[in-house]
C-alpha cells in the first residue's frame, strides 16, 4: 500500500443518523487497527454523518454519489452504513458493491440485534480487502466475500429484529406525550378510586396480565390505524416486502408501548405507596395489606390507563409519531410513496374534473346548437313576415 512515504490510507464511514452513526464511531479506531495487521502500512478510518437521497424507486444509488465523496472527503474507499432494508429479488441484501468505484453500501438491519458492531466490523474489514490492489484501492471484487443476498427464514427473522433496533422504538415516549398524559392521569384517578383497590386485589395475576396484554395491544392497534402506520396493498411494495414491513410496524411500537406500559407501572406503584396509606387500605380490604397488594393496585391502575392511552394518542401529532417510529430512512421511503400515492390521486381527481368539465362543455354546445337551429327557423319565419319592411329599407338606401 501507500504507506512507504509515511502516507495514510484513508477509508470513510459514512453513515445514516441513529443507530448506523453510532456504530461507525465504535468500529472506526478498531477498523484502522484491523486493516494495518491484515494489509500492513497505515491506515486511517474518517466517520462522517450524511444522509444520500433516495432514487425514485426508493433505493438509495450509491454509484451515482460514490466518486464526489470521495473527491469531497478525499477518501481511499467509502462504506456507507445505512439503516435502510434493501432488497435483491426479494431477498434481503446485507451489502451492495459500486462497480466502477472504491464503494459499498452495508445494510445495518440485515446484521439483526446481537453483536452488531463486531459484525459491521468484520464486514468491512472485508470489503476494503475486497478492493485492495498492489498499491491503490479500486472498487470491490465479490470474491472473497461473503453472499450479498442472504436467505432463509432465519435471515428474515435476523432482519426483522434488525429493522425494529434501527427505528429505536423506545423515541416514541417522547413522542406520544398524549398518551402518557391520558395514561397517567387515568392511572393515577385508579390508585385515588377506592373501589379499583378491591377489585385489584382479588384479580388472580393471570388476568391481570391478560388485561395488560388487551390493553397494550388496543393501544397498538390504535395507533398504528390512526397514525397511517399500516402499509395498505395499494402501496408501491411488493407482498413480501409489505408484510415484513407492516410485522416490523407492529413489534416497533409493541415494543414502544411496552416500554410506556412498564414505565406507567413504575410511576403507578410509587405513587400507590405514596398516597395510600396502609392503615387506610386494610379498612378497605378488611384485612392486613402486603406489598402485593400494592403491586395488584398499580398494576390494574395501569392496565386503565394503557386504555386510556388511546383517547391521548388523538392529540399527538402524526408526523411526530411516524418519524419516531421508522428509522430516518425507512421514514423517507414511505414519506416519498405516501407523497408519490398522494400525487397519483390528485392527478386522478383533476383528470376526472376535465372529463366531467369537458362532457359539460359539450353538452352546453350541443345544446347551444339547438338553440340556434332554432333561433334559425324563427329567423326565416319573421323574414318571410316582414319582406316587405326588408324592401323599403333597401329602397330606402339605394335612394340614400
Amino acid at each position: 500500500m501507500r504507506s512507504d512515504d509515511g502516507t495514510y490510507s484513508t477509508v470513510g464511514l459514512m453513515a445514516d443518523p441513529g443507530v448506523p452513526d453510532r456504530v461507525a464511531a465504535a468500529i472506526a479506531d478498531d477498523l484502522a487497527d484491523d486493516l494495518a495487521r491484515e494489509l500492513g502500512g497505515r491506515w486511517r478510518v474518517e466517520v462522517a454523518q450524511e444522509t444520500l437521497p433516495l432514487g425514485p424507486d426508493g433505493e438509495i444509488r450509491l454509484t451515482e454519489h460514490a466518486p464526489r465523496l470521495l473527491r469531497q472527503h478525499e477518501w481511499d474507499f467509502l462504506i456507507y452504513l445505512t439503516d435502510l432494508p434493501i432488497r435483491s429479488g426479494g431477498h434481503p441484501m446485507l451489502y451492495d458493491l459500486s462497480g466502477s468505484t472504491a464503494a459499498a453500501l452495508v445494510c445495518l438491519p440485515v446484521l439483526g440485534v446481537v453483536r452488531v458492531r463486531a459484525k459491521a466490523r468484520s464486514l468491512a474489514l472485508r470489503l476494503v480487502m475486497s478492493g485492495t490492489r498492489r498499491d491503490s484501492l479500486g472498487p470491490p471484487g465479490s470474491d472473497d466475500l461473503p453472499p450479498a443476498t442472504c436467505k432463509g427464514m432465519v435471515s428474515k427473522v435476523r432482519l426483522l429484529g434488525g429493522m425494529v433496533l434501527n427505528n429505536r422504538p423506545t423515541r416514541m415516549v417522547t413522542a406520544l406525550s398524549g398518551v402518557v398524559a391520558a395514561g397517567a392521569g387515568t392511572g393515577a384517578f385508579g390508585i385515588f378510586y377506592g373501589s379499583i383497590a378491591s377489585l385489584a386485589v382479588e384479580l388472580h395475576p393471570i388476568r391481570l396480565l391478560l388485561i395488560s396484554v388487551l390493553g397494550v395491544l388496543t393501544l397498538v392497534t390504535w395507533l398504528i390505524l390512526r397514525n397511517g402506520l399500516w402499509t395498505g396493498s395499494d402501496d408501491e411494495f411488493g407482498p413480501g416486502r409489505r408484510r415484513m414491513d407492516n410485522t416490523a410496524t407492529v413489534l416497533t411500537v409493541g415494543v414502544g408501548v411496552g416500554v410506556m406500559f412498564l414505565g406507567l407501572l413504575v410511576a403507578m406503584l410509587v405513587l400507590a405507596i405514596a398516597v395510600v396509606d396502609a392503615g387506610y387500605l386494610e379498612t378497605q380490604l378488611g384485612r392486613p395489606v402486603g406489598a402485593a397488594d400494592y403491586v395488584h393496585l398499580a398494576w390494574l391502575a395501569t392496565c386503565l390507563g394503557a386504555f386510556a392511552g388511546a383517547l391521548g394518542s388523538n392529540f399527538d401529532d402524526e408526523d411526530a409519531v411516524r418519524a419516531a417510529t421508522y428509522s430516518l430512512r425507512w421514514h423517507e421511503r414511505r414519506t416519498m410513496f405516501d407523497n408519490y400515492q398522494r400525487r397519483a390521486g390528485e392527478r386522478r381527481e383533476q383528470q376526472e374534473r376535465e372529463r366531467i368539465k369537458r362532457e359539460n362543455f359539450e353538452g352546453d354546445d350541443n345544446h347551444d346548437d339547438d338553440n340556434h337551429g332554432g333561433d334559425n327557423h324563427d329567423d326565416a319565419n319573421h323574414g318571410g313576415g316582414d319582406a316587405g319592411g326588408t324592401s323599403t329599407v333597401e329602397d330606402d338606401c339605394s335612394k340614400g
